[in-house]
């Protein structure tokens, strides 16, 4: 974490120490004196934002060429949607992939498929683990807007 993330989380820092039973005068203390429990207590603080952060992902989204991988975690349930496209449809990278499968969702060249899990433990983990192979937090327009059509597609 950088001197400006740490300074932007002065608040957040300021109710983790109290958490840890430590006020501001032993925070002074402790870093004048002891770097090294200092540095511990800046890790914890950092593995605790991150935590925080996790908790907060509901929408990821990862797309390859031919592949479009969108989650929505809630609770500890994750749920996936996947687009897939045959070879000579065209790249789901360009800027404009949404027009063009808006117009194809239905074109046998496009499989959708549709899954849920539900994690026991670890499900901070595993959004971690999809974030760690490139895929992207987003606002969930993507998925919702699917979700809708795939919901009105199947009650016809």
């Amino acid at each position: 974490m950088s001197k400006e993330q740490f300074e932007s989380l002065h608040e957040e820092f300021a109710l983790f120490l109290a958490s840890q039973s430590i006020n501001k005068q032993e925070w002074d203390n402790i870093k004048a004196e002891h770097s090294v429990f200092t540095e511990e207590l800046l890790d914890l603080f950092s593995d605790w934002v991150w935590e925080k952060s996790l908790d907060k992902i509901v929408y990821l989204e990862n797309r390859s060429d031919h592949h479009l991988f969108l989650f929505k975690c809630v609770a500890t349930r994750m749920d996936l949607i996947l687009i897939q496209l045959e070879k000579d449809c065209p790249s789901l990278l360009q800027k404009e992939y949404k027009y063009w499968l808006a117009k194809h969702l239905t074109d046998p060249r496009v499989s959708i498929f549709e899954s849920s899990r539900i994690f026991d433990e670890n499900f901070k983990e595993e959004k971690f683990k999809l974030i760690q192979r490139g895929a992207m937090i987003t606002d969930g327009e993507t998925y919702e807007d699917l979700k809708s059509f795939l919901s009105k597609s199947s009650e016809l």
